[in-house]
């Protein structure tokens, strides 16, 4: 059985040749009329890789159109229950036509990627549409990113999710977070369809000018333990048909295009990195998928952290850099904590970092990326200061959480009108958390705790500094040149939380 139709101009219905069209397997270039054909495998999805210079129609929730989820007989109840699936398709369309919107090819365009938005109620649906929808409306962007972990296991939510996101106006390119599965189901396949009933294909691939973007599904999945009534081992993996797919993606893809990998679960984090539940444990199977193509980057979210991993720390072996970013997260800390004036949890997560997003600015395989805060002054956007409490036997420090800049960063503070020192970048915790939480432990889960980050910096206050109100200047210095900082006040009690 094949499906097979054609990629049609939506204007004039002409045929528009060499469109990436897939199984999910195999991949296929449309002919010179547009036409394609594909092997048709049980429960799959077909779909097309947007080329530059061309926009997908979207629907009125603002998602883009470009996949047929075929399911013949549909989701099968007993894996999917309590939550809905995909309803039968019947017989796959003849023709299954899709169809793009010719523009002018992007030489410069701009992205918004967003960590864990992971409401678990209605509550927390509304926490993200008051907090986040707004900012996102303002934002000047040709597309969205949500990055996973659009609800937190209870997926009844899922639908209150797509209207908030599709409220924002913008087309948007999910990934899905291992949140988003149903648990229940037995089988790795079936925990995917409430999420593909909403969102469609869990991995694909688009371009934008000169960026090729995938999103990955790496949420390895064992399966609902059936003789234990318990919930199954989830850990960072592609599965072998997914790697067939990138395979034949990729050897279509030019290699003067950037690749860009979108993902939940980081490709690798050094924060955690024996940890299976935090990195893709095979990781190299996609390396080797990678190795010809000298432009690469990825992004992801699932730790509720900032972190800038260079990729060689993570078995990367070619000579061309390999970087990732690891996005934060829009809830912070699952939107739990003390609530402020505005009725909506502090923004604050666990590693210190405000709730927030990434703006992505590209030209051409350049691009540069800002860090968007929520909800918090514009002095606190970039960058925070801690003056933790001083053990006795230990000369006190002020520390910076820098959380918006890369740990290549240089920071210099200067005391009053002393010389500038600078500041040792350093892994750890923030102790501001670690002291709000003592203070609020009832607003927050039991297994809450700061976390390891390597966005912390660190310096002795200078020898013979009294007590009392005292100017500081920080001045950072980004890897790319950027300059920026700014004057605080600071009450120095030795011993004592500022």
């Amino acid at each position: 059985m094949t499906a097979s139709g054609y990629v049609l101009d939506q204007k004039s219905a002409s045929g528009i040749p060499g469109v990436m069209v897939s199984n999910q397997h195999q991949v296929v270039l449309t002919d010179e009329n547009g036409y394609y054909e594909l092997p048709l495998e049980e429960d799959c999805s077909i779909f097309i890789s947007k080329p530059a210079g061309y926009v997908l129609p979207v629907n009125a929730l603002h998602q883009p159109q470009f996949y047929y989820l075929y399911r013949p007989s549909g989701s099968p109840e007993t894996e999917i229950a309590p939550y809905p699936g995909v309803l039968p398709t019947g017989e796959v369309p003849n023709p299954l036509n899709f169809y793009l919107i010719k523009t002018e090819v992007e030489t410069e365009f701009r992205a918004v990627l967003m960590g864990d938005i992971q409401p678990e109620t209605s509550l927390e649906v509304g926490y993200f549409q008051q907090l986040g929808v707004p900012a996102l409306q303002r934002e000047s962007a040709d597309f969205m990113v949500p990055l996973g972990d659009l609800a937190w296991d209870e997926l009844e939510v899922h639908p209150a999710v797509r209207d908030a996101i599709g409220s924002v106006g913008k087309p948007w390119f999910p990934v899905m977070g291992n949140h988003d599965i149903n648990v229940r189901a037995t089988q790795a396949r079936y925990a995917r369809e409430t999420y593909q009933s909403y969102f469609g294909p869990t991995y694909y691939s688009f371009d934008y000018g000169q960026v090729h973007f995938v999103v990955l599904d790496d949420i390895g999945y064992s399966g609902w333990n059936k003789k234990r009534e318990e919930q199954g081992i989830t850990e960072g993996r592609l599965d072998d048909r997914q790697l067939k797919w990138l395979a034949s993606d990729l050897a279509l893809v030019p290699k003067d295009k950037l690749v860009f990998l979108l993902s939940h679960i980081p490709v690798y984090t050094k924060t955690a990195a024996k940890n299976p539940y935090r990195n893709i444990v095979n990781r190299q199977a996609l390396y080797a998928l990678l190795k010809k193509h000298p432009h690469l980057f990825s992004v992801s979210a699932h730790t509720h952290t900032i972190e800038h991993v260079n990729l060689s720390e993570g078995g990367w072996t070619r000579k061309n850099p390999f970087h990732s970013l690891i996005a934060g997260a829009v809830c912070g800390a699952w939107w739990q904590g003390p609530l402020l004036e505005d009725g909506l949890p502090i923004r604050m997560a666990m590693d210190g970092v405000p709730n927030g997003y990434f703006v992505f600015n590209f030209n051409g395989v350049e691009f540069n990326y800002q860090f968007k805060p929520l909800g918090v002054p514009e002095s606190r956007s970039r960058y925070v200061l801690r003056f933790p409490k001083a053990d006795r036997s230990a000369l006190p420090q002020l520390i910076i959480n820098a959380f918006a800049t890369h740990p290549d960063a240089q920071i210099e503070v200067r005391w009053d009108d002393g010389d500038f020192q600078t500041l040792t970048q350093f892994e750890g915790t923030d102790p501001y958390v670690e002291e709000f939480l003592k203070k609020h432990l009832d607003k927050y889960n039991v297994w809450m705790a700061a976390k390891v980050n390597r966005h912390l910096w660190k310096g002795f206050l200078p020898k013979g500094l009294e007590n009392g109100m005292h100017q500081i200047e920080v001045r950072i210095t980004d890897k790319n040149g950027e300059q920026y900082g700014g004057m605080h006040t600071l009450d120095v009690q030795t011993g004592v939380l500022a």
